[in-house]
């Protein structure tokens, strides 16, 4: 039954990176409470997992014309920089306060979403 479990939330996990939603919005919370996998592993898990769904979401929108490279290299040495000090952060911070940390930043996400106007075009 964990397999099956398993690859599920690897399936709708993998769906929401290709959308760029990210797939660690689902992840982290059904390893948890679906399997009751630690908090600090959750995240790790995710993090690793997004290695090969992002390899396949950026082929795919790099096929359709969708990345602007020189602004995503950019980006990439902030967020390489960025998960580096959140990696050795999380290392010295207990798996309840990171469980509410990552709540809050999806109710804060969640809420933004539900606020925020559409962008013209």
């Amino acid at each position: 039954m964990e397999m099956i479990t398993l690859s599920v939330i690897g399936f709708f996990s993998g769906i929401l990176s290709g959308l760029a939603v990210g797939g660690g919005t689902l992840l982290v919370p059904a390893l948890i409470l679906l399997l009751d996998v630690p908090q600090h592993q959750a995240q790790a898990l995710a993090l690793t997992t997004f290695l090969p769904m992002s390899a396949v979401a950026l082929a795919t929108h790099f096929k359709n014309g969708n990345v602007r490279p020189k602004l995503a290299f950019l980006l990439a040495l902030g967020a390489i920089t960025g998960a580096i000090g959140g990696a050795l952060l999380a290392n010295y911070l207990p798996g309840a306060l990171l469980r509410k940390i990552f709540g809050f930043f999806l109710v804060g996400m969640g809420g933004y979403e539900l606020i925020s106007r559409p962008k013209k075009k």
